[in-house]
């Protein structure tokens, strides 16, 4: 389609939106000042904000409907969480911003990763449950499936006018879906998609490994060529993954529980990078990964101990360890969630016994 003049594009929102021209203009001009963009620039920039169509009939895709490559996308999602920024070192020797959040919505859920300018204009502003817009953003192939990567030419719009926000669930029940809450007393191992809530009483290890990006499993280095090798996909450029085993107790009974990735290095409040730096810097000083791992847990990170926290995940009997909690997420205890969980948990006990 033929690029569209500025006064083409007020044309276009004037007929959409039902605006005067004076207020479309005036918009402009504030967006253009805001921005420094030309006035152009900031048209295209006031139809995004305004969900106005100015390309013809929008596809209306959905995270399930993204592949790799694609261009010219865009989804509606909400915002279910919120990693911490980290600083990277461009090829230049220069220094760059980078954010991660995850992004869901009823198809399924994406990692949008933030790069510079894009962290800087948008992470402050994005919290845990909001609905936002995702326009022209790159999409590549991530190491858990796809990834939305904003950069000059992508927006994000909150509380977007579009018909896709009926279709966000709520945060809570995202987090809460096909995971039943359950008493560590209760568990007898082979339970799956379970919840428990508890408090973090023992750190066993902090543990870092290079693995492959695509199934993140463990890769072996080639010294002769300088390479890493993936058992399943060959040659490959390695990523830093964080294990962290600990121990949870709710009262009725108690756990040992692992978490990998970023979750695990969330739940710590570090970088994946820096705590690959102490563990390697311990494995240096003649330490075994075992020792390392312990070490690192109970003088760098002992403050986890005494948090309270909501972990999900498999429960396997393994021959040794006995009972183990295998997560795949956790969450900050929201005591509003509890209170109202109590509140419904009494209202059926009530049913049965009224």
């Amino acid at each position: 389609m033929a690029v569209l003049t500025k006064a083409q594009i007020v044309d276009v929102i004037e007929r959409q939106k039902g605006l005067s021209k004076d207020e479309i203009e005036r918009r402009i001009s504030e967006i253009a000042s805001r921005e420094g963009i030309s006035e152009h620039a900031a048209a295209l920039m006031l139809a995004e904000e305004l969900n106005v169509n100015i390309e013809g009939e929008e596809e209306l895709l959905h995270i399930g409907d993204l592949v790799p490559g694609m261009s010219g996308v865009n989804v509606v999602a909400g915002v279910l969480r919120k990693y911490p920024s980290r600083e990277y070192t461009r090829k230049d020797g220069s220094k760059g911003h980078v954010a991660n959040l995850v992004i869901y919505d009823s198809t399924g859920k994406a990692r949008l990763v933030l790069w510079d300018g894009g962290m800087t204009k948008y992470y402050n502003e994005l919290s845990v449950g909001d609905v936002i817009k995702i326009i022209d953003p790159s999409v590549r192939e991530g190491r858990n499936g796809v990834e939305l990567h904003v950069n000059f030419r992508s927006r994000i719009i909150k509380n977007p006018d579009d018909p896709r926000v009926k279709e966000i669930p709520p945060v809570e029940e995202v987090r809460s879906y096909n995971y039943r809450r359950v008493k560590i007393g209760e568990l007898l191992g082979g339970e799956r998609f379970v919840e428990v809530r508890g408090t973090i009483a023992k750190l066993y290890r902090v543990t870092v490994y290079d693995a492959c990006p695509q199934c993140r499993r463990k890769v072996d280095h080639n010294p002769t060529t300088d390479t890493w090798i993936c058992p399943e996909h060959g040659e490959v450029k390695p990523v830093k993954v964080v294990i962290l085993d600990f121990g949870l107790d709710d009262g009725s009974g108690y756990i040992r529980a692992t978490l990998f990735g970023d979750d695990a290095a969330d739940l710590i409040g570090k970088d994946v990078d820096e705590i690959g730096e102490k563990f390697k810097a311990l494995t240096e000083d003649g330490l075994t990964p075992k020792e390392a791992g312990r070490k690192l847990a109970e003088e760098e990170y002992y403050y986890l101990i005494g948090k309270e926290v909501i972990v999900r995940g498999n429960v396997v009997d393994d021959k040794f360890l006995g009972l183990l909690l295998k997560a795949f997420g956790w969450d900050d205890v929201d005591y509003r969630r509890e209170i109202a969980r109590i509140r419904t948990e009494l209202k059926e006990t009530l049913k049965g016994v009224l």
